[in-house]
């Protein structure tokens, strides 16, 4: 269980990493002792993540060729893949056989594939699709991640030190790159928008303030469940550009306001609750209790924030998803997921009451903060 506290017995003394050293260094001396099958399976397994870029970018490839909506209908063999998608059959066809060797095809006859469940979750357009998730293994390259000894030991994004810029100024400069990662986000934020407006109690509420809240696909979902509300969105001009024509499809557009802005500039006023979903995750602890500070400062009175983040399960087994966008925070934004406990010391810095944690659909919950 996570308490959030660390205790002085965790801390080591210089000698004693010195001993440490010592022996890493020895034990990668070489050594003529035959490894054990137990040893020998281990090894595999950490090749396997090693190589854990050649299936990201497997997996890239079946999304950005759209090979998964082709196989939809009926299994085709690589070269009819290859025509459709205009590949080096014989190429591709040692991309397919990888993947159906990780469970995401099946291979039939005659080099033939079809889709699995997960093959599935490549098409656009089915239920918990990561088809635009996986397109955006290409955004941003590969360089950040390049230089991570150097994150590691300064704690600077791998972001910042690659391209001189912090990501949101990147994107700025990059708006296909944007637009691609809106829609992932988007696709991302689908899949558990529903499990919000179900699983958190919106009657005593009146307005509801989406901030940061992308094209408005979360604020949607909470209006249609719930008649008695109205909203407010806030984000950046492009990314709001398609909200007013998600909310009339949803059938909400007269119910919600649309305010494009930047959280850091001003908040909308007077809202009962503020949602910050999939936000703090992109920023440090003093930009974060300056956004929560914000929505304290502008809501009503006996207001509520409602963070909708990852939580981190007590499990490292479960946790290993939560814990790659980690990873993938430090790298990229210099931000973090976080622990429960950790949230709640974000409320209390910015003034609000930490109150429930109501898990949604996994591995998200929301986490209530209320006015003082």
């Amino acid at each position: 269980m996570d308490t959030g506290e660390h205790g002085e017995g965790q801390h080591m003394s210089r000698s004693t990493i010195d001993q440490a050293v010592g022996r890493a260094e020895a034990n990668r001396r070489p050594g003529h002792v035959e490894p054990t099958e137990e040893e020998r399976a281990a090894a595999a397994a950490v090749l396997q993540m090693i190589w854990g870029i050649h299936i990201s970018r497997a997996v890239y490839v079946v999304a950005e060729l759209g090979i998964a909506d082709l196989l939809a209908g009926s299994p085709m063999t690589a070269a009819q893949l290859a025509q459709a998608t205009q590949a080096h059959e014989p190429s591709l066809y040692r991309v397919l056989r990888l993947l159906a060797s990780l469970g995401v095809l099946t291979e039939h006859d005659h080099r033939s594939f079809s889709l699995t469940v997960l093959g599935e979750r490549l098409r656009a357009d089915v239920p918990a699709s990561m088809r635009s998730f996986a397109l955006t293994a290409d955004a941003g390259g590969l360089r950040p991640y390049e230089p991570i000894i150097e994150t590691v030991k300064t704690g600077k994004p791998g972001m910042e030190i690659a391209y001189g810029m912090g990501s949101f100024e990147f994107l700025a400069a990059h708006p296909d790159l944007a637009q691609k990662l809106q829609a992932a986000w988007s696709e991302r934020t689908a899949a558990f928008a529903r499990s919000v407006a179900a699983g958190y109690d919106f009657s005593p509420i009146q307005t509801v303030a989406d901030i940061g809240g992308g094209k408005g696909t979360l604020l949607a979902a909470i209006l249609q469940a719930h008649g008695h509300l109205r909203g407010v969105l806030l984000d950046r001009p492009p990314v709001v550009a398609d909200a007013a024509n998600l909310f009339a499809a949803a059938g909400v557009a007269d119910r919600c306001e649309i305010v494009p802005g930047d959280f850091f500039q001003g908040i909308p006023d007077g809202a009962d609750a503020y949602i910050l979903a999939n936000v703090l995750h992109d920023w440090d602890d003093a930009d974060s209790v300056r956004i929560l500070g914000a929505c304290r400062r502008a809501m009503a009175k006996n207001g509520r924030v409602l963070i909708v983040e990852r939580l981190i399960p007590d499990d490292p087994a479960d946790a290993v998803p939560v814990l790659l966008s980690d990873l993938n925070m430090l790298i990229i934004t210099g931000g973090q997921e976080r622990t429960n406990a950790e949230y709640r010391k974000l409320l209390a810095d910015a003034g609000l009451n930490p109150a429930k944690v109501q898990p949604v659909a996994p591995p998200y919950g929301v986490i209530e903060g209320l006015a003082g």
